[in-house]
C-alpha cells in the first residue's frame, strides 16, 4: 500500500527522474572497480605487488567491510530516510576515492579501499528499496530494475574508457582522483531533489513496526524460494567477483594489450554488452514470462549455465582480438538474470524487510564471493606458475568458471516453489497473528 500511495503522490516523469538519479548513484558505486580491475597491472608494478597482495585488496579487504557495514546501514534504510543515507553515503565514497590519490605502499592501498567499501555499503539497500515504492507494479518493478541494474554494467564503460586515458595521461592515481569527483556532485543532487515517499505515508497512516533482524533471516531460511534464490546468488556472486579484477591482468599477460586500449575495448564490451543483457533479460521477462515466475527462474538458469562455455571461449582462444569477440556473448549472458531476479527477490518479501533483505545477500554474497573469490584465483594463478608459466592466471580462471553451473543449479530448484511461496507472502503484522492464532489453537 505504501508503494501505491507514492505512486499517486508522484508524477510519472518524476519517478523517472527518481530512477535515473538512483541509476546514477549505482553506476558511481561501481566506477572504483571498475579502476581497479583496470588498473590492477600498473598498480602491481608501481606497488611491487604479488598477485596474491591484489587479491587481497580486490577480495578480504575490500568485501568484509563492504560486507559487514552493510547490513547496519541497511537496516537503518528500512527504518530511516533513505535520501539522505544515499546522500551521505555517495559523499564519503567520493571523498575516499579521490583520497587514493595520496596512496604509496600497500597497506595505503589497503586503507583506501577499506574506506571505499565504507562509502558503497550504504549505496546498495536504500535506492534498492525506493525503487519498491516507486514502482510497486510487478512489470513496472522489473523494468524499472532493469533500467537500475544497467548503472553497474554503465560504470564499467566509465570507469574503463575514462581510466584508461586518464592512466595514460596522469597516472592511475589522478585517475582515481578525478572520477571520484561526481561522487560530491551526486551527493547534493540526491539530497537537493529526491524525495522519500515514507515520510508522506507515515503522515496519512502509522508506520508499521520494523520486524527484528532475527525474523528476517528465519524468513530467508524458511521460504524456500528465498532460500534457494540466496545460494544461487552466493555462487554467482563468488565466480563473477572472483574473477572481475583479472579480465584486464589477462588481456595484458596473455595478449599484451595497454590499459588505454584495453580500456576502451573492455569499456564497451562490459559497459554496451552488460546493459544489452540487462535490458534484453528485463524484455524477455515481461514481455513472454510476465505472469510465469517459475519461467523467469528457469530461463535464468540456464543462461547462468551457459557461462561456462562462455568463459571457455574467451579464456582458451589463441588472439586478443578473438578474444574480445567471445568476451561480448559472456558478458550480455551475464547480465540476463539481473532485472528479473532482484524484482522478484523484492517480492518474495514484506516491504519492510526489503532493503534489509538485500543486505543480508549482499553479505553473504560479498563476505564470500568478494573475500574468497579474488584471493582464490590469486593464490591459485600464483601456485600454477612453476607449471603454466604465463598462462597461470589463464587456467585459474577456467577452474573459478565452473562455479557457474552450482548457481544454475539452485535458480532451476527456485522455479519449483516460486508461485507458492509469491502467494504466502505476508507482512510481518499478518505473519505474526497467523503464528499466535496457531499457538492458540495448539495450545486448546
Amino acid at each position: 500500500m505504501r508503494g501505491k500511495r507514492a505512486q499517486a503522490s508522484l508524477s510519472l516523469a518524476y519517478r523517472r527522474y527518481a530512477l535515473a538519479v538512483m541509476t546514477a548513484v549505482y553506476t558511481l558505486n561501481f566506477v572504483d572497480r571498475g579502476l581497479v580491475m583496470l588498473l590492477l597491472e600498473p598498480i602491481k608494478r608501481d606497488l611491487a605487488l604479488s598477485d596474491s597482495q591484489l587479491g587481497f585488496l580486490t577480495g578480504i579487504a575490500f568485501g568484509l567491510f563492504y560486507a559487514v557495514l552493510g547490513l547496519p546501514l541497511a537496516r537503518w534504510a528500512d527504518r530511516g530516510n533513505r535520501v539522505t543515507i544515499t546522500s551521505l553515503a555517495i559523499g564519503l565514497w567520493g571523498v575516499t576515492v579521490m583520497g587514493t590519490l595520496y596512496v604509496a605502499s600497500f597497506s595505503q592501498m589497503l586503507l583506501a579501499r577499506v574506506a571505499a567499501a565504507v562509502g558503497e555499503a550504504g549505496c546498495k539497500p536504500p535506492t534498492y528499496s525506493l525503487l519498491g515504492d516507486y514502482f510497486p507494479g510487478s512489470a513496472e518493478r522489473t523494468r524499472a530494475m532493469a533500467i537500475y541494474m544497467t548503472g553497474g554494467l554503465s560504470s564499467t564503460l566509465v570507469s574503463f574508457v575514462a581510466g584508461g586515458y586518464l592512466n595514460e595521461l596522469y597516472g592511475w592515481r589522478m585517475a582515481f582522483f578525478l572520477m571520484g569527483i561526481p561522487g560530491l556532485l551526486i551527493a547534493l543532487l540526491v539530497r537537493l531533489t529526491i524525495v522519500e515517499p515514507r515520510i508522506d505515508a507515515r503522515l496519512s497512516s502509522p508506520a508499521r513496526e520494523q520486524p527484528p533482524l532475527r525474523a528476517v533471516l528465519l524468513m530467508l531460511w524458511r521460504q524456500r524460494s528465498c532460500r534457494h534464490l540466496c545460494i544461487a546468488l552466493i555462487w554467482l556472486y563468488t565466480m563473477s567477483l572472483g574473477l572481475g579484477p583479472w579480465y584486464a591482468a589477462f588481456m595484458i599477460r596473455s595478449h599484451d594489450m595497454t590499459t588505454s586500449d584495453l580500456g576502451l575495448w573492455l569499456g564497451l564490451i562490459f559497459g554496451l554488452g552488460g546493459i544489452a543483457g540487462v535490458l534484453l533479460g528485463g524484455y524477455v521477462t515481461t514481455r513472454w514470462f510476465a505472469n510465469d515466475e517459475r519461467g523467469q527462474v528457469r530461463v535464468s538458469a540456464a543462461t547462468v549455465a551457459t557461462l561456462v562455455p562462455c568463459f571457455l571461449a574467451f579464456l582458451t582462444v589463441p588472439g586478443k582480438y578473438q578474444a574480445l569477440v567471445t568476451l561480448i556473448p559472456l558478458i550480455v549472458v551475464f547480465s540476463f538474470f539481473l532485472g528479473p531476479t532482484y524484482a522478484l527477490m523484492q517480492r518474495l518479501v514484506a516491504d519492510e524487510m526489503r532493503a534489509t533483505t538485500m543486505a543480508v545477500v549482499m553479505l553473504l554474497a560479498n563476505l564470500i564471493g568478494m573475500g574468497v573469490g579474488p584471493q582464490v584465483v590469486g593464490l591459485l594463478s600464483d601456485a600454477l606458475v612453476p607449471v603454466a608459466g604465463i598462462d597461470s592466471l589463464r587456467y585459474a580462471m577456467v577452474a573459478m568458471s565452473g562455479v557457474a553451473l552450482l548457481s544454475a543449479f539452485h535458480f532451476w530448484r527456485v522455479g519449483s516453489t516460486v508461485k507458492e511461496d509469491l502467494a504466502n507472502v505476508m507482512t510481518p503484522a499478518l505473519a505474526s497473528a497467523r503464528d499466535e492464532r496457531r499457538s492458540a489453537v495448539e495450545a486448546v
